[in-house]
């Protein structure tokens, strides 16, 4: 048989078709979200607080006239000297850490802690959030080993891929959760701890949040507060990092997964089913080299979480129910399977291999942090809002689409490999 009778044909138009599904329904979406502008909103189950944020306004304002606009988060730590600090404070500090560096080895420890901190304390929504977020990352770091990645990209280009997701997941978490166990050690002593912050390295941004927080507490201020100084986080430290733009940022094949719809971040509103679909809602992260549109998408995915209350009941069960271990077969079982061998003696099957985490990735040892503050300016105080909930959420069909897409380019690829 010669190689041009051997070409796919079939796979390859099926792929096109697929394409072309695809963009069509992100149109379809871009548009009915435009168009929700002037349709009858939703009533809102989050309340807004516009005199917190100038609060936080000003606050903000006097730090940078008092600090000077090159003062960081770095030099007003050596403002605050440790031997002022009390005996119980420097314990407290040594306790975060170690709790921090202990609930960070790997993405599943660290979605777990997330969703440990947001049963204890749900006023805390950034960290049901995270959690969910956190699952999504999780998933796309198992992806990189199951049926049909390996197919199509290289080791060495998902190789790369899984130290980006990790040193974000990773970063995030050593960012946040430090701040998130200093609130909870307030709540337990009854008093303000948060001009330790610094201590942890954390932006100035966030200590006049968390102190207005605590006089008057507004979880959607606070949820909004930590997606902007998360994704800015990340933002110097991996998204601009040399190493990772070279390696994956700069890639025909990053800018691909934009165009494939490859970034999607979906929430389970149902337990799982064997035979059929639980509902999936979400959105797709179009540029993730992005600042604004990373920080629009966080607060986007918040809104969808927590602005819907059926949405957030099922959220919740999902997350209280369901153990993350990684694989996809966690809310997709009808779809994914842990059993690889199964597969191999099935190839008619539709069910794709999906493995759990720490079956396919060993617990990395994280690179010293990068010190510095990314606050500069009070341009970041204007992305403190609400937006609207999106109006097209339902990502069935869209997620139906990219595991169908992801197939064909694994059975082309094969099929490539076959002919060498």
């Amino acid at each position: 048989m010669s190689k041009l009778t051997r070409i796919p044909w079939k796979e390859t138009i099926k792929l096109v078709q697929q394409f072309i599904r695809t963009t069509c329904n992100t149109i379809r979406r871009v548009i009915d979200n435009a168009m929700a502008r002037w349709l009858p909103q939703r009533p809102r189950t989050l309340e807004w607080n516009d005199s917190l944020v100038i609060r936080i306004e000003d606050n903000l304002k006097r730090y940078f006239l008092e600090q000077g606009k090159q003062k960081s988060a770095d030099s007003l730590f050596h403002t605050i000297h440790r031997h002022h600090l009390s005996r119980d404070e420097r314990e407290l500090i040594q306790y975060i850490k170690r709790s921090v560096r202990n609930a960070n080895r790997s993405n599943i420890t660290r979605t777990a802690a997330y969703l440990r901190m947001y049963t204890s304390h749900p006023e805390l929504h950034w960290a049901l959030l995270a959690h969910m977020v956190s699952r999504n990352g999780g998933y796309n770091m198992t992806d990189l080993k199951g049926e049909w990645l390996p197919a199509f990209m290289n080791s060495e280009y998902r190789h790369w891929s899984y130290r980006m997701l990790e040193r974000c997941n990773a970063l995030i978490f050593h960012d946040a959760y430090c701040q998130l166990l200093l609130y909870a050690s307030s709540r337990k002593s009854g008093k303000s701890l948060f001009h330790l912050l610094p201590f942890f390295g954390v932006s100035a941004f966030m200590t006049p949040v968390w102190d207005t927080f605590w006089i008057q507490p507004n979880s959607p201020l606070l949820t909004i507060s930590l997606i902007i100084n998360e994704q800015n986080v990340i933002e110097g430290r991996v998204v601009q990092n040399p190493a990772f733009q070279q390696h994956i940022i700069q890639r025909k094949d990053f800018l691909a997964h934009g165009l494939l719809q490859m970034n999607q971040i979906v929430f389970p509103t149902q337990t799982p089913h064997a035979t059929s679909p639980a509902r999936l809602v979400g959105l797709t992260l179009e540029r993730f080299d992005n600042l604004e549109e990373r920080i629009a998408f966080g607060k986007q995915l918040y809104t969808i979480m927590f602005d819907i209350p059926d949405v957030l009941e099922g959220v919740q069960k999902f997350a209280r129910t369901v153990p993350h271990t990684g694989s996809r077969a966690d809310y997709w079982p009808h779809r994914f399977t842990l059993d690889k061998l199964a597969l191999r003696r099935d190839r008619t099957t539709n069910v794709a291999y999906s493995p759990r985490l720490v079956e396919v990735w060993q617990d990395e040892q994280h690179a010293p942090i990068e010190v510095g503050d990314w606050l500069h300016d009070e341009r970041a105080v204007h992305d403190l809002y609400l937006p609207t909930v999106p109006h097209a959420i339902d990502m069935n069909d869209a997620h139906n689409e990219l595991l169908n897409e992801m197939q064909s380019l694994a059975r082309i690829a094969a099929n490539k490999n076959s002919m060498k």
